[in-house]
């Protein structure tokens, strides 16, 4: 019986399918192919560009989620529709088309202590502007 050694597969960050695989399919960082590969992160970005893979930009994150918007919430992972807050963004709309000014608004909101969707902080123009444009 013979024993065979599986010996270390040099340089396996020269495949392009690899490559491709780790970090576009698996969304994979420059530093984590990295350190697995055990290559400096700049041997993996210069290959990455002679096989044609495109880096992504440095320094922004590209899958943030964003946080509920105002109206919503979220209940067994479903996204439902928030009774109190949607209330309140009719308040909005009825008082807007009174003629009342974002500032005046929040102000209003501010004085009649209506939470914010954080339930802390107070009420500003331009957060009163945007729930509406969305609205």
């Amino acid at each position: 019986m013979t024993n065979i050694t599986q010996l270390p597969v040099k340089n396996e960050w020269r495949n392009k399918e690899l490559l491709h695989q780790k970090y576009v399919v698996e969304r994979r960082s420059l530093n984590e192919l990295a350190v697995e590969f055990k290559a400096a992160r700049c041997t993996i970005s210069k290959q990455m560009k002679a096989f044609g893979i495109h880096t992504r930009i440095t320094g922004s994150v590209q899958n943030r989620k964003r946080g509920l918007a105002y109206g919503e919430k979220c209940r067994d992972r479903k996204l439902r529709a928030h009774k109190r807050e949607t209330e309140n963004i009719q308040k909005m709309k009825d008082l807007r088309d009174k003629g009342f000014s974002y500032w005046k608004i929040a102000e209003i909101f501010n004085s009649m202590e209506i939470p914010t969707k954080t339930r802390k902080g107070k009420w500003y123009a331009k957060t009163i502007q945007q729930i509406l444009d969305k609205a």
